[in-house]
């Protein structure tokens, strides 16, 4: 790796020359982007004192490293040590940030899994020679293009759960079923995942054993868990708001109706959209005429539930697409069709379009073949793809997911193809990447009740309409749940695995 660099903790002499009093900016925070090979590693460190010096260090060591080895009067210690320690010297600008050198990353196999420790320092201090010192950073290094099984485990396994950023910045995996994928069993556990020390710790708990639910943020930052299967696999009304200031869960109102399978979407003043579902669980595919078409609203400033409009049919599974005009797409999910006296099972093509101005909903256009369990991506111009999804449900097929994709044009209204995948899936991970291209992972095929997750990938391209062989995931993962690092890559929690039981392993994928 190759930047401009001042090296020894000797240089940090130099900032008593440097330093002079400035308004202490806080709270300043180092921003770290990249981590493959061949790659670049960028740094950022904002906001700071205009035109004040800075130092961004970095090593291959977490330290600790007084600094009163510099100042005396200052008891504080970086997160970074001595082994390799180099420094970076800057300036912030008038925008308050100082962009870093960026380190050339060559494709040395010998840089597998190797942790770079990364702190930034801001001169200025009235009392000590350094203001502000950001959190720590790391970034560990491996190949391109891939996914990396490091080994790292969470204490519960889960599938089925959600991710949540915290004010720390760092993501926190929430609730979701251990045991089988078809015979979890909820958990109220959080988990937290600590770049620095590689490793996941408990958070603070939610306040019901949940999985399958939804997570929504609102607008003044909270985050809204609704519904979800409760310990004794039981749909549940109960709801609570995750607080990202105080860290904790708290209860607010319940829904009307219990659900899980349904979608909840923030409509633009603030208000949820909850909608579908099954109300109840029982065994096998008689489940299915417990789906509802019910939706109901939730206000936030009130803290209150009321009935919104119904589906024009029941739907679970189903996605939601916003619209530039303010509408909402709500498309297929599982359902059934009413036969004389017999509920048969079916997965809809259908969809329709919620207006919150009006508070209906009507019909919107159909896609060209029924998909539940996957979500759409956005793919720019406002055009989403959705790619798989469970397909066929009958009386005597359980369901089974198709390999086709579609495109939808939010704008226009309109869907059009999107070629074929080579594998068909559902509850796949979708992850957009350069190049204006979707990276498609994992996910099951089979039978919606005897699943076969999947460790293969494919990749659209868009500009080509073309599906071509992605990397693979390291385990095969159905039902796993993934955010987007602040360092770019993609990391993979959980899921269902092919030899029936849930995942406690988790991978990165290295752009």
């Amino acid at each position: 790796m190759h930047a401009r660099r001042i090296s020894t903790v000797a240089a940090l002499a130099v900032s008593f020359a440097l330093a002079a009093p400035a308004v202490a900016q806080g709270p300043m925070r180092l921003s770290l982007v990249g981590g493959s090979f061949p790659g670049t590693l960028t740094t950022e460190l904002a906001p700071g004192p205009v035109l004040q010096f800075c130092i961004i260090a970095m090593g291959i060591d977490p330290g600790p490293l007084p600094l009163y080895l510099v100042d005396p009067a200052d008891t504080r210690v970086l997160d970074v040590g001595l082994q390799q320690l180099d420094l970076y010297f800057g300036m912030f600008g008038l925008d308050q940030r100082y962009v870093g050198p960026a380190w050339v990353v060559p494709n040395v196999p010998g840089f597998l899994d190797v942790p770079l420790y990364f702190q930034g320092l801001s001169f200025g201090g009235f009392a000590t020679v350094f203001d502000e010192v950001s959190p720590p950073e790391v970034v560990r290094l491996a190949p391109a293009g891939a996914f990396r099984d490091r080994q790292v485990y969470m204490t519960d396994d889960r599938a089925f759960g959600t991710i949540l950023p915290r004010n720390d910045g760092r993501w926190m995996a929430v609730g979701g079923g251990r045991g089988a994928l078809l015979a979890q069993v909820a958990v109220r556990t959080t988990e937290i995942y600590d770049d620095v020390t590689d490793s996941f710790a408990f958070g603070p708990q939610l306040n019901q054993y949940r999985s399958i639910h939804t997570a929504t943020q609102l607008l003044d930052g909270r985050w809204l868990i609704c519904g979800g299967v409760d310990l004794f696999n039981n749909p549940q009304t109960a709801c609570e708001v995750y607080e990202p200031l105080l860290d904790t869960f708290v209860p607010v109102a319940p829904m009307v109706t219990p659900r899980v399978g349904h979608s909840a979407t923030l409509l633009p003043d603030g208000r949820v959209l909850v909608a579908g579902g099954f109300d109840v669980v029982t065994s096998g595919i008689d489940t299915i005429e417990h789906a509802v078409n019910s939706t109901e609203i939730y206000d936030p400033v009130a803290n209150s539930w009321t009935a919104g409009p119904n589906l024009r049919t029941p739907r679970v599974g189903q996605f939601v697409i916003p619209r530039p005009n303010g509408t909402f797409l709500i498309c297929g999910g599982v359902s059934y069709d009413n036969l004389i006296i017999v509920k048969v099972p079916a997965v809809r093509a259908t969809t329709d379009i919620y207006n919150p101005t009006t508070n209906a909903i009507t019909a919107g256009p159909s896609m060209s073949t029924g998909r539940a369990l996957i979500d759409a991506v956005p793919i720019g111009s406002d055009r989403w793809l959705v790619a798989g999804g469970i397909n066929q449900m009958t009386l005597v097929s359980q369901g089974t997911p198709t390999n086709t994709a579609e495109i939808y044009n939010a704008a226009t209204n309109v869907w059009s193809g999107a070629g074929a995948m080579a594998t068909a899936r559902a509850n796949q991970r979708s992850i957009p990447l350069a190049g204006n291209r979707v990276l498609v992972v994992g996910g099951a095929n089979g039978q919606i009740l005897t699943p076969t997750p999947l460790a293969s990938g494919e990749i659209y391209d868009v500009a080509a309409n073309t599906w071509s062989v992605g990397p693979s995931l390291t385990v095969a993962r159905a039902g796993a749940a993934s955010y987007l690092t602040p360092r770019g890559q993609v990391h993979v929690i959980g899921g269902g695995t092919t030899t029936g039981a849930i995942a406690r392993v988790c991978e990165w994928y290295y752009f």
